[in-house]
């Protein structure tokens, strides 16, 4: 898939994986969220939804022109073909980054990288990212370490499982399908509610393989949502003080129809005090989310070889690996006999 320039690592579909890279390319109040469905109100409720990227198994070249039509030129959409090996997944977040760039602070690497390479042709696009120095190393920090290296990078043959990333982003008023193996974005046609329209896209591209084939993920890139539930909770808190004060006014008056008047507001001080606590819960549920995305990551980068090895080596020393070893046979065996619990 691409020509190996550049010596792009392969990096995990994982939404703490691709936050964090898209955090260290420096672009601002951006996340990743894994979608487990397309209908409209779930994709609304994580509104502001900058694209959605979409992991698929890759069919071969047949597979990748999909019957909504062929590709398209379009100087308002920014696409770059893909010639890195093993690059899809952070050509497929730039395909979203790059062409949110008035809703997206994408940072000084980014906005660089755009202005360098937008009046280029596709093709050249691509180059340029292989060239860029500041995003591989971002993307090749999440390389795993591996306990045998080979130089031996044999091709993908019709056996092995390839899979594939692809975007999808409104521009100007129009769903595309950005797929850096094409030679265009893929215009799915104008909308009004891109969200309400992208669903059936998806939908009809994942039919087109077998009903044995579930190996597909979805991925929303969205505005940050603790900034967004904080933002809410400060307008909230000026909501609250108004209405304070309009209370300890009606508390002054003596006229009889206060009376009802302070009921009412006690009651939308009460409403708006509940919402605000789930506000602020929904905000510890991601502040909370964001610390094991930064726990994950630091354990997917360590290199835990040298203290296995060391470990192993310590029990040869003392006798009790081989005997370990063959209680872990045994226990195997024992689990294989063991029936499955449906």
């Amino acid at each position: 898939m691409g020509s190996d320039n550049g010596n792009w690592c392969l990096i995990e579909s994982d939404p703490g994986v691709f936050t964090e890279l898209i955090q260290n390319m420096g672009a601002k109040d951006v996340q990743v969220e894994e979608l487990y469905s397309l209908d409209s109100d779930t994709l609304h409720a994580l509104a502001p939804v900058h694209g959605l990227i979409f992991l698929f198994k890759w069919q071969g070249a047949s597979s990748s022109e999909p019957p909504a039509g062929p590709t398209t030129e379009s100087e308002h959409v920014y696409f770059a073909q893909q010639i890195i090996q093993n690059a899809c997944a952070t050509q497929a977040i730039l395909s979203v980054l790059l062409n949110r760039s008035d809703d997206i602070e994408l940072g000084e690497t980014l906005n660089n990288f755009r202005s360098f390479s937008v009046d280029l042709p596709p093709d050249m696009r691509g180059l340029a990212l292989t060239n860029c120095d500041q995003i591989r190393e971002v993307h090749n920090s999440f390389v795993r370490p591996e306990a045998f290296l080979s130089d031996d990078k044999r091709p993908a043959t019709k056996d092995d499982d390839v899979f594939h990333f692809i975007s999808y982003v409104p521009v100007g008023g129009r769903l595309y399908e950005l797929d850096g193996l094409k030679n265009g974005p893929v215009d799915h046609g104008e909308t009004s509610d891109w969200l309400n329209d992208v669903g059936e896209v998806i939908q009809k591209r994942m039919s087109e393989y077998s009903q044995s084939e579930i190996r597909f993920n979805l991925l929303a890139v969205i505005g940050d949502r603790r900034k967004i539930l904080t933002q809410k909770i400060t307008t909230m808190d000026a909501d609250i003080s108004k209405l304070l004060k309009r209370l300890e006014a009606l508390r002054l008056d003596d006229h009889a129809d206060s009376h009802d008047e302070v009921s009412r507001v006690e009651s939308q001080i009460g409403m708006l005090n509940s919402e605000r606590a789930g506000l602020e819960h929904m905000v510890e549920i991601e502040n909370d989310k964001f610390a094991k995305y930064r726990t994950d990551n630091a354990l997917r980068k360590h290199n835990f070889i040298p203290m296995v090895y060391q470990l192993l080596r310590g029990m040869a020393m003392k006798g009790s690996l081989e005997p370990a070893t063959e209680q872990a046979k045994e226990l195997g065996k024992k689990r294989a006999r063991q029936p499955r619990q449906e």
